[in-house]
């Protein structure tokens, strides 16, 4: 994604608005796959801290009953998160090498097979600036890179620029661009398996929800009763109050 060309003025943004919005647009334009993952940062987010403090900040029900009610919130996005996050990291990873093995190959289609289009676009890259040493060095590093953290919006800035000036930038183009859908395909394709999982499992994130949210108020209003009392101990009843001192002294005046 490339916003440099951006035209402030095209979308009504003037001055100071318009930096704002442009630097926004920058920061935003560099965050690699934003997904899955980014929507169970922000659904974690708004579980555990906004609708808590909506709740307390509008309700008018009594203190006690608008804590209950908020804290089940948070509860539910801690439970979420142990589910998810799972599913997602494993999830993920067990797509990403059944596709990259042909799982989801077909008959006419590779369009999951991130891998196979890699080797094919790496391969004629190689054989395009076999006789160039002097990029050998940087397509090198940019391999490595891709490697280590897949292809990454640097990568591929980089790669659509080398592909501009190569002999035949027609043929590397259309490798990289296999490349480059596959990558998408299956980054995509991750994200929907793994998000159709999470809504199979939600009948059991009721069932956690629903089970420990009561405990765990419970234990937390148990604790802020004993720490009440100990600000405001209870003056202790006089010994004559109590029960079994009354019986013995009825007993005792009984036999006199």
């Amino acid at each position: 994604m490339r916003i440099d060309g951006l035209n402030n003025a095209s979308l009504g943004f003037k001055g100071k608005t318009a930096n704002f919005q442009k630097g926004f647009a920058k920061t935003f334009a560099k965050i690699d796959g934003i997904g899955e993952g980014a929507s169970i940062t922000f659904d974690f987010l708004g579980k555990a801290l906004v609708v808590p403090a909506v709740i307390m900040l509008s309700s008018k029900e009594p203190k006690e009953k608008k804590e209950y009610s908020a804290f089940k919130n948070p509860v539910a996005a801690v439970i979420q998160l142990a589910l998810e996050v799972p599913i997602l990291f494993f999830g993920s990873a067990a797509i990403e090498k059944g596709a990259n093995k042909g799982l989801f190959d077909t008959k006419d289609s590779k369009r999951y097979n991130e891998n196979f289009h890699k080797d094919i676009f790496v391969s004629e890259l190689k054989n395009t600036f076999s006789k160039d040493e002097s990029i050998s060095k940087q397509i090198n590093n940019n391999l490595d890179a891709i490697d280590k953290k897949g292809l990454t919006r640097k990568g591929t800035e980089f790669f659509e620029d080398l592909i501009k000036n190569a002999r035949d930038n027609k043929t590397l183009g259309e490798k990289f661009k296999a490349y480059k859908d596959a990558h998408t395909n299956l980054y995509h394709l991750k994200n929907r398996l793994c998000f159709a999982f999470a809504i199979i499992l939600t009948p059991l994130l009721c069932y956690l929800e629903n089970k420990f949210h009561p405990i765990i108020m419970d234990k937390i209003y148990e604790e802020e009763h004993k720490a009440e009392a100990k600000k405001h101990p209870k003056k202790s009843l006089a010994p004559f109050v109590s029960i079994e001192n009354f019986i013995n002294k009825l007993q005792k005046g009984g036999t006199r």
